[in-house]
């Protein structure tokens, strides 16, 4: 898999100018020979501050899927997030499957759009986004969200125990506001509602990989792979001995490691913690048995405070070597946390 984006002004998504966000797009395309046949997921990521916002930037989203790939769509998302350095603007994130010998199919859902990779009997679903608006009921929304998820993998003839990432977006990540009904936040809702559907028994390897962040608008929404050959799950997870914490997973089918190493909220500073998360990073993939490229297909960093952007992108650039490097701003799980990572890494065959 590869990762590339391009990054444009977030006005047209404001003024629903779909088709100029579409020329953009096949310029892109065309610019570096991508098929449109072979993208499997687009996550529209950009500033979005009020509910109407989001309904205007949502539906110049949808026509432009509509009108790039037509009746064969890829996952997708869109996430209210703010990036670094990049004022005003949106950023379109596209995944490419570059292997010829897999297998792509577009499929829909109950009008949700997620693919489907298959290589050597292994496959591989990538949904994309999955949210419902609830008024305000944290619980509700949760709950259909993981319904929905219970669905779609049935759907596949897969359960919770074949997927293998996990990434979750809320709003007020750090809010300490409990549902009147329950006592819990909404971060212990996710927790709880979670645990109905993550029976102990499905996951005698290791829990899927979990990520968290804060979006600016929408209660909740959940993003996630899932693999499996012949009925078993073939992703295969390292976790934190101390916390039983999962920090990385190898999806066989996609060729890659996925990490996202805990940080040692001790250190006082985000450069001290970016630092240590890079370090664990090193150490992860040295313990693991596969060997992965020098260089990661990306690495994701979210930044609490965003006046840290040019200390944390020289870290970077000093430490590792990435193909790619997206930073974004926004509030973090613990209010003692200043970055949080995520890195893709490439197995070498």
């Amino acid at each position: 898999m590869k990762y590339t984006s391009l990054k444009i002004d977030s006005n047209l998504f404001y003024m629903d100018k779909a088709d100029e966000i579409t020329k953009e797009i096949l310029s892109l395309l065309s610019d570096l020979n991508i098929s449109t046949l072979s993208i499997v997921k687009i996550e529209c990521i950009l500033p979005v501050h009020t509910p109407d916002e989001l309904v205007t930037c949502s539906e110049a989203f949808s026509s432009v899927l509509q009108t790039v790939f037509e009746k064969q769509q890829p996952a997708n998302t869109l996430l209210a997030q703010e990036l670094i350095n990049s004022n005003n603007k949106a950023m379109l994130r596209f995944t490419i499957c570059d292997d010829h010998e897999t297998k792509i199919e577009y499929k829909e859902f109950q009008k949700h759009n997620y693919c489907l990779l298959t290589k050597l009997d292994e496959k591989v679903l990538v949904s994309g986004g999955i949210h419902f608006q609830s008024s305000s009921d944290a619980l509700r929304s949760v709950q259909q969200t993981f319904d929905f998820v219970e669905q779609l993998l049935d759907h596949e003839e897969m359960h919770f125990g074949h997927i293998a990432h996990q990434s979750n977006y809320l709003s007020d990540i750090q809010s300490d506001n409990k549902d009147p009904l329950t006592g819990w936040t909404t971060i212990q809702t996710i927790e709880e509602i979670r645990s109905l559907y993550y029976d102990p028994n499905l996951f005698k390897h290791g829990y899927p990989l979990q990520v968290i962040n804060h979006i600016q608008t929408e209660d909740f929404i959940t993003d996630f792979i899932a693999a499996y050959k012949d009925g078993f799950p073939t992703a295969q997870f390292d976790q934190n001995d101390s916390s039983e914490q999962t920090q990385s997973c190898y999806i066989r089918g996609l060729n890659q490691v996925f990490v996202n190493p805990t940080i040692d909220e001790a250190c006082s500073s985000s450069e001290e913690q970016l630092n240590t998360a890079l370090k664990n990073i090193k150490e992860i993939l040295k313990a693991s048995t596969k060997q992965t490229s020098d260089v990661f297909e990306e690495i994701k960093i979210t930044i609490a405070n965003k006046n840290d952007f040019e200390i944390i992108e020289q870290l970077v650039a000093k430490s590792v070597d990435t193909n790619k490097l997206s930073l974004f701003a926004g509030p973090l799980k613990d209010a003692s946390l200043k970055v949080s990572i995520e890195a893709i890494a490439t197995i070498v065959r």
